[in-house]
């Protein structure tokens, strides 16, 4: 329990769930609009993008060298950390919209994917650049068929059994694991 502990404290956890919470709730129940279904999709996944920006920052930890031992079983350590920042986003992010839980789900796997692979690429002080990108490109971009790369750049917002949008998450979130697992935060 106490190495959980530290590993939590030396990426500042504590403080940065808080935050992360309170944000994707205020954000998701803002969008909140029955008769506006678009909205409430648009306003989930800019809460999810804003989520996984603040809880992005502790992929990585202050001491790179550290980062980089064979005393610790990283790999683990960084898988469960991934997984367990998107179960959080997601629960929130679920529980504050009226966005169809399927959406909710696969955006938050794409862009937990996303955000883990800016932390590996950029480093965890800019993990937040790609989840809040896609999730800003996603908002701007409408869920048109037509043209196909519409259909890639605005898969988080497409109906629920787009299988484009399935693909592209179900890339983006095992991509995004993989790399971070293996290569931890640059």
């Amino acid at each position: 329990m106490r190495l959980l502990t530290l590993y939590l404290r030396s990426r500042q956890v504590p403080v940065a769930l808080g935050v992360a919470a309170a944000a994707v709730a205020v954000v998701a129940l803002l969008g909140n609009a029955p008769e506006r279904p678009l909205q409430t999709r648009v306003f989930a996944v800019l809460a999810l993008g804003l989520g996984l920006g603040v809880l992005g920052n502790g992929l990585g930890g202050a001491a790179a060298a550290l980062e980089r031992t064979a005393a610790t079983r990283w790999a683990f350590w960084r898988t469960a950390h991934v997984v367990a920042v998107a179960l959080v986003v997601f629960a929130v992010a679920a529980a504050s919209s009226d966005a169809p839980t399927a959406i909710v789900l696969r955006a938050t796997a794409g862009l937990v994917g996303l955000t883990a692979l800016a932390a590996a690429a950029l480093g965890h002080q800019l993990a937040w650049t790609l989840p809040t990108a896609g999730a800003g490109a996603a908002a701007v971009v409408p869920p048109l068929t037509e043209p196909a790369f519409l259909r890639v750049l605005a898969w988080p917002m497409q109906p629920s059994d787009s299988t484009t949008a399935s693909v592209v998450a179900a890339v983006l979130a095992v991509g995004g694991l993989i790399t971070y697992a293996a290569r931890g935060s640059r």
